[in-house]
Order: C-alpha cells, then sequence, then structure tokens
C-alpha cells in the first residue's frame, strides 16, 4: 500500500509540473492505467478475503472383506513378481495392503501375506494389531482358507510386523507357501483367481 501511494504521488508531482498539453494528456492516461490496475488486485483481494478458505477432508473407506480378482492367471504364474492390492483401512482404522507372489521363492507355490502400512489414524489406535487375517481362495463351490494372527508364530517374519509402523509399510507376513500350483488349478475360474480378505 505505502508503494501504491508513493508511486500515486509521484505522478501527481508530474502532472502539476508539467506546461505541454500533449504530455499532459500522457500523465494523465498514464496515472488513469495505475489506478485501472491495482483496482483490478484490489477487488481481486477482497473477494479472497471475503470468500471462506477451502478446507481440505480427508476421508477414508473402510474395509474388512474385500476380494481381489486377478485375471490372466496363467501368465501370472509364470512370474516372480510381486502383486500388491491398493491401500485400504479397517473398520477401525488399520491401514493394510496385500501382497501376492502367484511363484514364490518356493517354486511352483502361491505365496499371500498381509502387510500394515502407516496411515493417518495411527495414533488413535491399540497397538499392536490383534486382529485375525484370514486369506480364502474360492470359487462357487468350495474354498481353501489360511488364518494370520500376531501371535501365530510359522506366519510372523519379524516381531514388529504388528507393531505401530515406524516407516512407510512394516515386513509383510503371510504364506510362502499358501497353495501349490497343482491344487490352485482346481481355483481358477475362467482364468482368473478370486482371493478373498477377512480383517476379524
Amino acid at each position: 500500500m505505502a508503494e501504491l501511494k508513493s508511486l500515486f504521488y509521484d505522478n501527481m508531482l508530474v502532472l502539476a509540473n508539467q506546461q505541454d498539453t500533449k504530455q499532459l494528456k500522457q500523465e494523465i492516461t498514464k496515472l488513469y492505467h495505475i489506478v485501472e490496475e491495482n483496482s483490478t488486485e484490489f477487488l481481486a483481494l477482497k473477494i479472497s478475503i471475503q470468500q471462506p478458505k477451502e478446507v481440505k477432508v480427508i476421508q477414508h473407506i473402510f474395509k474388512d472383506t474385500q476380494i481381489i480378482k486377478l485375471d490372466q492367471i496363467n501368465l501370472r504364474l509364470l512370474s516372480d513378481e510381486p502383486i500388491y492390492t491398493e491401500p485400504v483401512y479397517t473398520s477401525e482404522g488399520y491401514r493394510y495392503r496385500i501382497k501376492v507372489y502367484t511363484r514364490s521363492t518356493d517354486i511352483n507355490k502361491l505365496a499371500i501375506y498381509f502387510q500394515l502400512l502407516r496411515g493417518d489414524l495411527d495414533d488413535a489406535l491399540k497397538w499392536p494389531f490383534t486382529k485375525k487375517v484370514n486369506l480364502t481362495l474360492r470359487d462357487k463351490d468350495k474354498f481353501f482358507a489360511r488364518t494370520t494372527t500376531n501371535n501365530n508364530h510359522f506366519q510372523v517374519l519379524d516381531a514388529s510386523s504388528f507393531d505401530k509402523p515406524s516407516e512407510e509399510y512394516n515386513v509383510a507376513v503371510g504364506f510362502n507357501n499358501f497353495i501349490t500350483h497343482e491344487e490352485l488349478k482346481q481355483f481358477i475360474i475362467n482364468n482368473n483367481l478370486f482371493i478373498t480378505i477377512t480383517i476379524q
């Protein structure tokens, strides 16, 4: 504001000392443009002040049950690259994802893991995570299921896997040999595999 006042003052002095009519008109035009430009800025500032600031809303979708569909399973069974689901929150607010190896380190076996991730609600939760995680392969007639919990010693790969994440994610826990490829065949439907995850 002080700079604007100074600018007007300087231009008014030029006008007051101006003898030439043509030059005087040029200075008046210049002053008019200064007023016009700054009035636009002031108007924009006024509008921005009057309008309420946008409030960021953080929303989380809670899922205690989800079904993963792996298509083109015949090709996936040839790959040893990990498959990750999108992170979701349990009904209590724990953030997690599922990790699947269609061809695990134990050749010709499917591996499935549960992995806790750092979440926005961690400070309001009770730790360690104590829910049961049911991992199930199914079709319309049959199912194959295994459960992982924080006190099931043969599934825990790291003692801190169910603790509050101190990094972006904890060490995943689950099964290197969830099911063999031979046993898996009965659950493949139209070249698709369906995995159900239930948190209890």
